[in-house]
């Protein structure tokens, strides 16, 4: 089939790849000028079936609903606020009967994403940036023990966190600020950290090599069923026999009136790149800060801090805030570790979330229409096994996992 994938992040890369690689004529289409230019381009690098980090996944509910809905989740409220981001972020805090049932779907999908990401690699001979382990620390023991249930979940699903004291954490991260106060640690050693806009680049060349067309600076307009499905964009309207929408919110604006209710929202959030001065000095993977939300991740020879998670645009101030809040996080953390003055990077992304926790993936409703979006703080952690499904369920092929939480159903109305 003539196919035509929209959005170039992760996500979308990794969809054209796959469709490509079952013989389909793929077309890619990208608003910007190169591929993980938003939320794939400098995102905290987590491939991560833990689901550790606060944003992959909403604290386990309690037993009572406004204890829960008092509940700080860690995200700030920006500029231009609307009722449909309330309300998604009051269900993204409200507890939900079917909790461990969406937790385990969402494990499931990033376990089978990251044994797709290593076949990919070893298949193509794809090398980036990548390094093993994850920590969460904990300061207060009642901390940990709030995630005690989804501790024994993960374990049943397969991923062991290992509870460890203070000084089992420094064997773990021996770089740890001798100052920094935490009552324990959870080390996840199956978990992973990994460059993802690099490894974007090294699947387009080999879309390239496969002969898949990149649109670039081309974003698309309009999308309506005439004909097959036609795609309107600055450059002119193209016809394809299927579209998959892989662009994050903006996705859900092409799609038909039946779906304009579709909840995604934007979350907001900073990262901070810096080069690494001392490696003795820098974390060995990924360390995350459960109570300031704050991830710290070893990227090849440069150190990543990601957080300030914001619900509509923080504004200058808000991004200033963040800034602090990352710097600090460092500082304390792992003092020492980062140079400063040697291109230091500051970036700001949107990535798509949905009130479930859980991404869109499959048919939007509108005839040739499909969707891939929505994997939130998740989607370099689910990129390669969403792709994979998505081309199964396209080519009528049997899926590999149970994909009947995740279909866009769920949520027409």
């Amino acid at each position: 089939m003539k196919i035509a994938v929209i959005g170039a992040g992760i996500v979308g890369i990794c969809t054209a790849y796959e469709l490509a690689l079952d013989g389909h004529n793929v077309s890619v289409f990208e608003r910007n000028a190169a591929v993980a230019e938003d939320a794939s381009f400098a995102c905290a690098g987590h491939l991560s079936a833990s689901l550790s980090h606060p944003m992959a996944f909403p604290n386990w509910p309690s037993n009572s609903l406004l204890r829960d809905l008092w509940r700080s989740s860690g995200i700030s409220l920006g500029r231009g606020i609307t009722v449909r981001d309330l309300r998604w972020l009051r269900a993204w805090k409200a507890p939900a009967k079917d909790f461990a049932e969406r937790l385990a779907c969402a494990q499931s999908l990033v376990t089978y994403s990251l044994q797709r990401l290593h076949t990919i690699a070893l298949q193509a001979s794809l090398v980036h940036e990548e390094s093993q382990g994850q920590l969460l620390l904990f300061k207060t023991e009642a901390a940990q023990q709030e995630q005690q249930k989804k501790l024994e979940l993960l374990k049943a699903l397969g991923t062991v966190g290992k509870v460890m004291t203070p000084a089992e954490v420094r064997v773990v991260e021996p770089a740890l600020g001798a100052d920094l106060k935490f009552h324990s640690g959870v080390f996840f050693a199956q978990d992973e950290v990994g460059n993802c806009r690099q490894f974007a680049h090294l699947l387009k060349g080999q879309l390239l090599e496969a002969g898949t067309e990149f649109h670039f600076n081309t974003p698309v307009t309009a999308c309506s069923d005439a004909g097959g499905v036609q795609i309107q964009t600055p450059k002119g309207v193209f016809s394809f026999d299927r579209v998959v929408l892989c662009a994050g919110t903006e996705g859900t604006n092409l799609i038909a009136p039946g779906f304009k209710h579709l909840p995604p929202i934007r979350l907001w959030s900073t990262t901070i790149s810096a080069h690494i001065r001392e490696p003795l000095n820098a974390p060995r993977s990924a360390v995350v800060d459960f109570q300031q939300q704050v991830s710290i991740s070893r990227m090849g020879s440069r150190i990543r801090v990601s957080g300030g998670a914001a619900l509509g645009h923080p504004g200058a101030q808000g991004n200033e805030k963040a800034k602090q809040l990352l710097f600090q996080t460092l500082q304390s953390h792992f003092p020492g570790a980062s140079d400063y003055g040697r291109n230091m990077q500051v970036w700001q992304g949107a990535s798509a979330y949905s009130p479930d926790a859980l991404p869109l993936i499959g048919p939007s409703g509108s005839p040739g229409v499909w969707l891939n979006l929505a994997h939130g703080h998740n989607g370099w952690s689910m990129a390669c096994g969403a792709a994979r499904l998505l081309a199964d369920l396209l080519g009528g092929k049997p899926a590999e996992i149970d994909a009947t939480r995740l279909s866009p159903g769920r949520f027409k109305g």
